[in-house]
């Protein structure tokens, strides 16, 4: 199956893979392996391990990476990339999730994994999980399913907090640390199905820590769970467009520290009127573009901002 590009077809690949019958034993796949925003997000505390407790409305999106999986006789899990800075070995959560897989099942096969890039490093959409994530799905596919859909969720979780999220296959609520999803209502999803965006952000990454460690040292960024708790069940029980529910408790930490966020984004709110917010932890930003005649001239304002060098995606959520 190959992968198709632009955004309708990243979408038809993505929801057809649900009714995906595999063979058992099959040799190869190529993966779609989507991107994330986060529309809403709370960071409510920090916890006694070092992470910390969060409150987000979670959803893919259709741009992504690309993943070749071949079933290899050869024992060891064998991974190309073409991001050369990118860790070859355990270090990076595509090779430790087949790692894990196989001890868990006891797999002693061979895997080579060619990976090709398009979601920014560092840019808090989810891209290193996402890939984690299909991969897992992929290797259960083509082994005949040894796990269930919770052990596969269970077993992501330990490899990365979004990893549940993308092993879901739709926008979930995410709690606790991110591991603890659940499915939104097929008329949540409907609402937010194919909804049109734009995905934009500079040619620097930021670090998951250095962002969290920021937060830390800003009390006033962090939500009270239980009104985050109340904004967001109002919004899934009601029928308000998913502007209304945009929100995140790093744009305060990151204008902060790095004040071109805040000018970009106040800019796009006051001269377009579209919505818009960092995703995650940044640097990745999202605006919604309902309005293609606006698309063109914002991605001016990102391009002035941050350089040609940035990136500027049009993309739909799925």
């Amino acid at each position: 199956m190959q992968v198709r590009n632009g955004c309708q077809e990243a979408l038809h690949f993505f929801l057809s893979r649900r009714f995906f019958v595999s063979k058992y034993m099959m040799n190869s796949e190529t993966l779609f392996s989507p991107a994330k925003i986060n529309l809403f997000l709370a960071i409510t505390g920090r916890r006694s391990d070092g992470y910390h407790e969060m409150i987000s409305l979670g959803a893919p999106v259709a741009f992504g990476d690309e993943i070749d999986l071949e079933r290899r006789t050869q024992e060891g899990v064998f991974l190309e990339c073409d991001q050369p800075d990118l860790p070859p070995d355990e270090h990076n959560l595509v090779v430790r999730a087949i790692m894990r897989f196989q001890e868990k099942t006891g797999d002693r096969g061979g895997w080579r994994v060619c990976l090709r890039k398009r979601i920014p490093v560092g840019g808090g959409l989810g891209g290193g999980s996402s890939n984690a994530a299909n991969i897992l799905l992929a290797v259960n596919r083509m082994l005949g399913h040894p796990l269930s859909e919770d052990q596969l969720i269970e077993l992501g979780a330990e490899i990365g907090s979004d990893c549940p999220l993308f092993l879901r296959e739709g926008p979930c609520v995410m709690r606790g640390r991110g591991e603890l999803t659940e499915m939104v209502e097929e008329s949540v999803h409907r609402r937010l199905r194919g909804l049109k965006l734009i995905l934009f952000w500079p040619c620097f990454s930021i670090a998951t820590p250095w962002a969290f460690a920021n937060l830390d040292s800003c009390p006033d960024a962090f939500s009270s769970a239980a009104k985050a708790e109340e904004s967001l069940l109002e919004w899934l029980a009601g029928e308000h467009p998913a502007e209304e529910l945009v929100s995140n408790d790093f744009e305060l930490v990151l204008g902060k520290k790095l004040p071109t966020f805040s000018v970009l984004l106040n800019d796009l709110r006051k001269v377009y009127g579209t919505t818009c917010a960092i995703s995650g932890s940044g640097s990745a930003c999202f605006a919604f573009a309902r309005d293609d005649s606006i698309v063109d001239d914002i991605e001016g304002r990102v391009r002035s901002t941050w350089g040609e060098q940035a990136g500027f995606e049009r993309v739909t959520l799925l």
